[in-house]
């Protein structure tokens, strides 16, 4: 794997040095009696606006954030869609009604700029310090945000393309299922450009987010481009039911596919020690929020912040790395995304 720059090394080493420290004064201001949270002795609070949770990976972005707060003495609340209508508009309202609370500090997934970018500029202006997890790596330094985290998405989609064209991937779908995300976007673009410097090609299928959930279409929709394009041997899935969803629409149709999935389940990580799928690309959705609400509590408290992006990923998870992640998303339910 590539390094990564040592300035981003130290933001993420700076990051984690601080949420020790903040843990020992947690611990050491409570046993006087006293709240660490704020100079009023109230707790800080924290609005994470992000994906619905009927899509197992935000599952693990909401676990990163309430563990955030437990741990460090923050009132943590997650707002997001109640289906999987995660459209702009609804992002937006919803980022309206964050802001309607007068929360501390906000963390949000910018997924559909051009209708979240003015509601975290109003949050800004406000007065509310944002900071943007996930995605919206383009936009945050314009948006007046504190931070970004997550992972940049050009780069890992060019990595999973690497990653197939050694395998031997000559033709390549990213199947992406939030049209209109520029990070999905990027990533899928990733993919391709890579595929075609490794003498391939790529293309991209779009999945309405609303069907990303559901299985059946999903498989259904993979298993119509197999077969209307007979020569495609790889499959980029942007998430672990769209991996898995590929794995059954090649077995539909009696094709083998180079599988990698955007991010690990059991049932994928499982695969992946048998063969089936190849790799996961984990960008770590619960060191996103967990971190974003660390960077938003010291900021309110201390008024101090990371200076720039700060990676999550994304880690190459393939058969030789397989058996470890899988003992800890056996172990530690919701913390590496769906069970």
């Amino acid at each position: 794997m590539p390094r990564f720059r040592r300035s981003r090394i130290a933001l993420i080493a700076t990051v984690v040095a601080t949420t020790a420290v903040t843990a020992a004064c947690s611990k050491r201001t409570a046993s006087t009696g006293s709240h660490s949270s704020g100079s009023s002795g109230r707790k800080l609070s924290v609005i994470v606006v992000s994906g619905p949770l009927s899509d197992p990976f935000f599952g693990a972005m909401k676990t990163g954030a309430d563990n955030a707060g437990e741990e460090l003495n923050v009132s943590a609340e997650y707002l997001s869609p109640t289906s999987t209508d995660a459209s702009g508009p609804t992002l937006a309202r919803l980022m309206q009604a964050a802001v309607a609370k007068k929360p501390d500090a906000i963390v949000v997934g910018n997924f559909f700029p051009a209708a979240q970018n003015p509601e975290i500029k109003s949050a800004v202006k406000a007065g509310i310090p944002v900071v943007v997890v996930n995605s919206g790596e383009s936009d945050w330094k314009q948006d007046g945000a504190l931070a970004f985290v997550g992972i940049e998405p050009a780069v890992a989609g060019t990595r999973s393309g690497e990653k197939s064209a050694k395998l031997g991937v000559k033709k390549g779908l990213c199947v992406n299922t939030v049209p209109g995300n520029p990070a999905l976007e990027q990533l899928c673009q990733g993919y391709t450009d890579a595929l075609k410097k490794g003498g391939g090609t790529g293309s991209e299928l779009r999945i309405p987010y609303q069907d990303a959930t559901n299985p059946t279409k999903v498989t259904q929709a993979i298993e119509g481009a197999l077969k209307a394009d007979k020569s495609i041997d790889g499959v980029m899935a942007t998430g672990s039911i769209v991996a898995e969803s590929a794995l059954s629409a090649a077995n539909d149709v009696g094709r083998k596919l180079v599988i990698g999935s955007g991010d690990p389940s059991t049932k994928v990580l499982k695969d992946i020690q048998a063969g089936k799928i190849q790799y996961a690309m984990d960008q770590q959705p619960y060191l996103q929020t967990y971190y974003g609400v660390l960077i938003a509590k010291q900021y309110v408290q201390y008024k101090i912040s990371p200076s720039g992006t700060v990676l999550t990923g994304p880690l190459v998870i393939d058969k030789d790395s397989a058996a470890a992640v899988l003992k800890i998303n056996e172990t530690y339910q919701g913390i590496r995304g769906a069970a």
